[in-house]
């Protein structure tokens, strides 16, 4: 391959949101309002996401995939924060979503409830998902998000070591998902990918992120 065919060749990426953490970024009431929360939440990640990749290299082309976790049902039912998620979706102009020329999304955007690497004999016969009730009581009326973390790691590591070509991202606030993200570096070691973790806060003392860590 020449180098002009090298530099324009688009390289996938997947990229594993953690949505509660996004739409505590908006600072936006999402249970009092969570069309317009869902609303600013998908282009703030989206737009954070388009100018990490393009800061790490402005030459190549990338196609991001998304895909959102959260808790999205509440038994078998979907949450308010999940018909919201899916309207912003369906409404979305993925061709001018990108602010950034050598970045565009897909707008196949999946939900962290159907697995990735999960046999389709784990499938809800009419939900199609792996995963409902991620929405649990706790205390009377709290309630919790269950799964949501491990569904978010168990695809991290499964597309590390299926698809050594493809670059991860994976945003988050949560320091649990350091440990998946370790994981799948390692198994992309000779591979030209990249996993790079996305959040706000800067990196903490203990933890190893140089190479890893992207803040904004």
């Amino acid at each position: 391959m020449n180098t002009a065919s090298a530099a324009t060749r688009i390289v996938n990426v997947s990229a594993f949101v953690d949505w509660n953490a996004q739409l505590i970024l908006t600072k936006i009431d999402f249970e009092a309002e969570p069309q317009k929360a869902a609303t600013a939440a998908f282009r703030q990640t989206t737009r954070r996401i388009a100018r990490c990749l393009a800061e790490i290299d402005e030459n190549k082309r990338f196609r991001v995939a998304m895909r959102l976790y959260h808790g999205w049902h509440q038994g078998y039912e979907p949450t308010v924060n999940r018909k919201a998620a899916q309207i912003v979706i369906a409404q979305s102009d993925f061709a001018t979503l990108s602010q950034r020329p050598n970045v565009i999304f897909s707008p196949n955007v999946e939900f962290g409830d159907k697995l990735i690497a999960a046999t389709n004999r784990r499938l809800h016969r009419k939900l199609a998902i792996h995963l409902p009730n991620t929405v649990r009581r706790r205390f009377g009326t709290e309630l919790e998000e269950k799964m949501v973390d491990t569904a978010l790691a168990a695809d991290l590591v499964a597309t590390a070591y299926r698809d050594a070509g493809e670059w991860i991202v994976v945003v988050t606030e949560d320091d649990d998902l350091v440990p998946p993200v370790y994981v799948a570096e390692a198994a992309l070691v000779g591979s030209e990918a990249k996993v790079v973790l996305l959040r706000k806060r800067a990196q903490m003392g203990m933890l190893i992120l140089e190479d890893i860590l992207r803040t904004g």
